[in-house]
């Protein structure tokens, strides 16, 4: 190739990067009743805390939000006319899901009125531009005829928001069996639109093997209330059912717990061994907290690398998290409260 050829295709590829580096997404929206000041901002969505992504006002009847987001993610779009508020007039808040994209984007609602308080779509309002987001609204308007997320994604193999909804289903450890990730590896091809959120899910189908219902428990570095180094996997007993509490002192549901687990405890000493495992850095508190609430069963502290890998592996964003173990060390449940714990020890135990 001459040098002119080669210029030329340099020139063409820094045409195309910096394109692809100036893609921004614009919401816009025109809808009658939304008069001036009111306020429009949107959010992230997917994980917190939240951030403002971009925020504006109603001029003139209208709205634009411009911005520009890594790839696609579910954000929120929230309006109120709080700043603005007419005499008699009730405050009025909506907070929308929708996928924002790098594309433009518009809101469509017969009315401000009809813009609902937190439905994504509905038979007079929605939010359209890009394939993302029409795969969202048709997922939302699939779950209004009943149907559930697993028939979605198998009708939409090559969905982002397949992808999405296969990642939340992969999250909490133990939640699944081992055929049920298989069969949701299997049923979701790939995310044209979403690359890096397929590539997420790869990654998370690979943990969620290892933390399938049935499974051993994954193993974690712990100290002993001594400050002894141990493993989570040594100090879990066979031969008597398991009821493993992770908590922190810090996490009120997980302290609100503690009095059903004792009784549990206290119920069944002869058929249920608990362990606890605590997320604190603040041993102190921590031991204080184990003494005044008399949770006298054996009690541990994830190290700093602990936590990082409890959060990883399995595949959760804090604590309680409960895990319910068979006489051979097997998790057969993952109970989200201490009812369901309740409900399940007794009838493993009766």
């Amino acid at each position: 190739m001459n040098k002119i050829g080669l210029i030329l295709l340099f020139l063409i590829f820094l045409c195309a990067g910096i394109s692809a580096q100036e893609k921004e997404f614009v919401i816009r929206g025109q809808i009658p009743g939304m008069r001036d000041s009111i306020a429009v901002s949107l959010l992230t969505a997917e994980e917190l805390p939240t951030t403002t992504i971009c925020e504006t006002v109603v001029k003139n009847g209208c709205f634009e939000l411009r911005g520009r987001v890594k790839s696609p993610m579910l954000c929120t779009l929230i309006t109120t006319n709080i700043r603005s508020l007419a005499e008699g007039e009730e405050i009025r808040w909506t907070y929308t899901p929708v996928f924002v994209d790098n594309v433009d984007m518009r809101v469509q609602a017969s009315h401000y009125d009809r813009i609902p308080l937190d439905a994504p779509i509905t038979s007079d309002f929605k939010i359209t531009g890009g394939r993302v987001q029409a795969d969202f609204n048709e997922y939302n308007l699939w779950k209004l005829q009943g149907k559930g997320d697993k028939d979605f994604i198998l009708a939409n193999p090559s969905s982002a928001i397949s992808v999405y909804l296969g990642n939340k289903m992969l999250r909490r450890g133990y939640n699944l069996m081992r055929e049920e990730v298989e069969g949701l590896e299997k049923a979701i091809v790939g995310a044209p639109d979403d690359p890096e959120r397929f590539a997420t899910f790869l990654r998370n189908c690979a943990l969620a093997k290892l933390t399938a219902k049935g499974n051993s428990i994954v193993n974690l570095p712990l100290n002993d209330i001594n400050g002894k180094a141990c493993e989570l996997s040594e100090v879990i007993p066979t031969g008597k059912y398991v009821l493993v509490d992770f908590w922190a002192t810090w996490c009120g549901p997980c302290v609100a717990a503690i009095p059903g687990i004792k009784e549990l405890a206290e119920r069944f000493p002869e058929d249920l061994v608990v362990i606890g495992v605590s997320c604190d850095t603040d041993l102190n508190a921590w031991k204080v907290a184990i003494e005044k609430k008399q949770a006298k069963w054996a009690q541990y502290v994830l190290t700093k690398q602990g936590y990082k890998d409890f959060l990883e592996k399995y595949q959760i964003s804090g604590v309680p998290y409960f895990l319910i173990l068979d006489k051979e060390g097997r998790v057969i449940s993952n109970p989200k409260h201490v009812e369901e714990i309740k409900q399940e020890v007794e009838h493993l135990c009766k």
